[in-house]
C-alpha cells in the first residue's frame, strides 16, 4: 500500500475519531483527543515520509494528519463553545505534552535490564537529552502556541462577522489555510536549526508539507459539517451550530 492511500485511510480514521469523541463525550472527548494529537503527533515528526503522485513526489514529515486533526478540533471548540474553550484547550495540550516529555525522559535515567536493551535504546532515541522528540516537542510547542492561538483567533473573528453555518467552511479553512502557513514555516526552520533534518532541504519540506497539509485540511471541512448534525455527548453541546 502507497504512503498516499495510507495517508487518505489515516486522515479519513482520525477525523471519524474526532467525530466519535464529540458524539459520545462532548467537550471533554474533544479536548481528550487534542491532548492525544500533540503527543502523538510530536512522536511521528521525526518520521520523513514521500508521497508519490504519479508525475511528481512530495517529501513531508509525518504527523501532519494528526496536526490538522488538532486544527479541526479546535475549530469545533471555538464554534460549540466559544473562543475562551477552544484557547483552553490549546494551553492544557501544551502542559499535557511537556509533562509527558518530562516523565519519559527521567524514564531513560533509569539504567535497564540486559532484556530490555532494545526497549532502553529505544526510549533514549526518542526520549533523551539529545532524542530527536525531546527536540521536537520544545521546537514544536512553542509553534503550535503560536499558530493554534493564531488559528482560534481568526476563527473567532470570522465567526463575529458571519456565524451562519453556509460559511461554516469558510471559518475552518481560513482559519486553518492562513495558521498552518505559519505553522509550517515556523516549525521546519526551528526544526532545522536544531538538527532533526538539514537546513537545505528546509524550503522543500515547506512547500510540501503545506500541500500535504492543505489536502488534509480539505478532507476535514465535510467532517466539521456532519458533526452539525450529530448530537454531542455533553449538554452544553446538545445546540446545534448558528443558521
Amino acid at each position: 500500500m502507497s504512503n498516499l492511500m495510507v495517508f487518505l485511510i489515516f486522515a479519513i480514521v482520525n477525523f471519524a475519531l474526532i467525530t466519535m469523541a464529540f458524539r459520545f463525550f462532548g467537550k471533554r472527548g474533544i479536548q481528550a483527543n487534542i491532548v492525544l494529537s500533540v503527543i502523538a503527533a510530536n512522536l511521528q515528526v521525526n518520521k520523513g515520509v514521500l508521497f508519490d503522485f504519479g508525475v511528481f513526489q512530495l517529501e513531508a514529515t509525518l504527523g501532519n494528519v494528526m496536526f490538522a486533526g488538532i486544527f479541526l478540533a479546535t475549530d469545533l471548540l471555538n464554534e460549540k463553545y466559544g473562543y475562551k474553550e477552544a484557547r483552553n484547550a490549546v494551553h492544557i495540550s501544551i502542559f499535557a505534552n511537556l509533562s509527558f516529555v518530562l516523565i519519559m525522559f527521567i524514564s531513560t535515567l533509569f539504567r535497564g535490564m540486559e532484556y530490555s536493551r532494545d526497549f532502553n535504546q529505544a526510549l533514549d532515541l526518542f526520549f533523551s537529552i539529545n532524542g530527536g522528540t525531546l527536540k521536537a516537542v520544545l521546537v514544536g510547542n512553542a509553534v503550535y502556541f503560536i499558530s493554534q492561538s493564531f488559528d482560534v483567533f481568526i476563527y473567532a473573528r470570522i465567526r463575529n462577522w458571519n456565524s451562519s453555518t453556509k460559511t461554516l467552511w469558510l471559518r475552518n479553512n481560513g482559519s486553518t489555510l492562513a495558521s498552518q502557513l505559519v505553522d509550517t514555516v515556523l516549525v521546519t526552520i526551528g526544526f532545522a536549526l536544531v538538527g532533526i533534518f538539514p537546513m537545505d532541504i528546509a524550503g522543500s519540506i515547506i512547500i510540501t508539507t503545506l500541500v500535504v497539509k492543505y489536502i488534509a485540511a480539505i478532507l476535514d471541512t465535510p467532517f466539521l459539517y456532519l458533526m452539525n448534525l450529530v448530537k454531542s455527548g455533553d449538554r452544553e453541546g446538545e445546540a446545534v451550530f448558528s443558521s
